[in-house]
């Protein structure tokens, strides 16, 4: 069971980037929707294009990669090959990982939720997707899993 436990942790992490590939973020202005962006997107930048208004074409706009995204993917990915590494302190750092990626996607949360507050006057909503809620359970599930073990394995050599 101990070897079953220990596999998990790997497949949470891979789970966790998987889900950066799911819908993140979405804009709606007026209950309908303008835009929305994946993780992936969120980490290397895109072009979204504008509804179209009263017949005129929408304007394309250039989103930047997030720098808290691309820290959050890291820190996962990090955490995916430092959970396949197995000696005595093994588990500490993936699940510090883990706690870094749930902080800083709550940052990010909290850092749209200002930015469109302050740029859309109220008119534009964010409203946060699956892959955004899915990447912070599993990011979540990663810290405590690795956590425990990490405490396990402390009770076993003391």
């Amino acid at each position: 069971m101990k070897n079953g436990v220990n596999k998990l942790s790997p497949a949470i992490f891979g789970i966790a980037i998987i889900c950066f590939f799911l819908p993140f973020v979405n804009f709606t202005c007026q209950g309908t929707k303008v835009a929305s962006l994946t993780g992936i997107q969120l980490v290397t930048g895109t072009t979204v294009q504008q509804p179209s208004i009263l017949g005129q074409r929408g304007k394309a706009e250039k989103v930047n990669p997030e720098p808290l995204a691309i820290i959050t993917l890291l820190c996962t990915v990090f955490g995916l090959v430092l959970s396949f590494i197995r000696d005595r302190r093994s588990h500490i750092v993936p699940s510090i990982l883990g706690v870094v990626s749930v902080i800083l996607l709550l940052v990010i949360k909290t850092k749209f939720d200002s930015e469109v507050l302050r740029e859309g006057g109220g008119m534009v909503q964010v409203g946060y997707d699956s892959g955004f809620w899915l990447t912070f359970l599993f990011s979540l599930c990663a810290a405590v899993l690795n956590g425990f073990l990490f405490s396990q394995r402390e009770k076993q050599i003391g």
